[in-house]
């Protein structure tokens, strides 16, 4: 049960992927739609196993697609802590074209998620947190009452002094910046930035927008400006959560701010290049590394490249 990293995902997807070309009002006979395990805590997991931490997840998973992704998960190398749900976990669709800039997606909502269930969730969070280093809380909510359980996971990682990152949006983004404990690092999209008034307390925010460079604002390190690396986008799904994970990978190592945010920066633009979501290696991220522009508080920065 010990992990590097706790990550709840709340609002997990069961994705049909068909990665050709295609019509539309036309019928497609294709030799296999592909099944992916998605949503924003989900793919931060897939690219941590992959350079090389532990990782616990959960959230909410029920019905033959809950059972589905589960088993992807695991197939992954993920510890996976779902809590079954009465309503079935949600599916959607995505067509992704080569000749696409974006690909054409259909994602429900979310699903009914009962009170019982977010207190089973709540039970589970506090067993998990006890044997972590840090705690990110990901995606959106399935369902309105879910918002509530976000500050109380906030409160909890403050209580036994694990540090919370949040990148979530919608209520359960309100609900987390209005409960009173804030995460110490939180990843609004530049909208999402403005609409919202309550970052002020947040010690560390990367704001993102799209490919454009990436603002950091931090407490004790000044403002940094992070500018991707500039390529042709296949599919830009994921790529904020390819960048947390990236974020995560160098403050579990102890890097330096500029190592960290070249890393993980080198992350998002390698999922870019993919039509897969958040299937990256190590080795692509490496590829990319001096690519990204880094522009902190200092005059000069020093070049540290991950070894």
């Amino acid at each position: 049960m010990a992990a590097d990293i706790l990550i709840v995902n709340t609002n997990p997807l069961l994705n049909l992927v068909h990665q050709d070309v295609f019509k539309p009002a036309a019928i497609h006979r294709v030799q296999e739609l592909k099944v992916h395990a998605e949503g924003k805590g989900v793919n931060v997991a897939r690219v941590l196993v992959r350079l090389g931490h532990r990782v616990n997840l959960t959230g909410f998973a029920g019905g033959h697609s809950g059972a589905w992704l589960r088993e992807i998960v695991k197939a992954d190398g993920i510890e996976e802590w779902f809590i079954p749900t009465k309503a079935p976990m949600r599916m959607g669709f995505m067509a992704s074209a080569p000749q696409e800039t974006h690909p054409t997606t259909f994602l429900p909502d979310g699903f009914e998620v009962l009170e019982e269930e977010i207190n089973e969730l709540l039970k589970k969070v506090a067993v998990l947190i006890q044997r972590t280093g840090l705690v990110i809380i990901s995606g959106s909510v399935p369902h309105p009452l879910v918002a509530s359980a976000y500050p109380k996971m906030i409160a909890m990682g403050q209580a036994r002094g694990v540090p919370v990152w949040l990148d979530a949006h919608g209520k359960g983004l309100e609900a987390a910046l209005g409960g009173g404990v804030l995460p110490q690092l939180a990843k609004p999209n530049r909208d999402e930035f403005c609409e919202i008034e309550n970052w002020e307390g947040v010690p560390e925010l990367h704001i993102t927008d799209g490919p454009l460079p990436i603002e950091v604002r931090t407490k004790t390190e000044g403002h940094w400006r992070v500018t991707p690396p500039s390529l042709r986008e296949v599919n830009p799904v994921g790529c904020g959560d390819c960048y947390l994970a990236g974020l995560a990978h160098g403050t579990l190592k102890a890097w330096s701010v500029e190592r960290r945010l070249r890393f993980a920066a080198a992350a998002g633009a390698a999922n870019a290049r993919r039509p897969e979501v958040a299937m990256i290696t190590p080795k692509e991220i490496d590829e990319l590394l001096d690519q990204v522009k880094i522009e902190g508080p200092e005059s000069a920065l020093k070049d540290s490249r991950p070894s």
